[in-house]
């Protein structure tokens, strides 16, 4: 291979490690995205169980709702193939 040939496929190699790196950092991405999802449902979940003031209590249940809501939706996107 020429001098032009080998830069060019040297070129070739760096964007496509750096694509690599980038896709594994977006699955990386994805995947802490739906821990801090179950993490925000489990933590409403216990908001919810332990709220005593009746003035919070919608609260607590709008708050399970909405996190246990992203969570599946996150979910179903990943098994879906829809996230990448």
């Amino acid at each position: 291979m020429n001098t032009h040939g080998n830069k060019i496929f040297y070129l070739k190699n760096i964007a496509n490690s750096i694509k690599s790196q980038d896709t594994e950092d977006s699955v990386d991405d994805i995947y802490r995205s739906i821990e801090n999802a179950r993490k925000e449902w489990e933590d409403a979940k216990n908001i919810f169980e332990n709220v005593t003031n009746p003035d919070l209590i919608d609260y607590a249940i709008h708050k399970v709702d909405a996190t246990e809501k992203r969570y599946t939706y996150l979910l179903k996107q990943i098994k879906s193939g829809n996230i990448y």
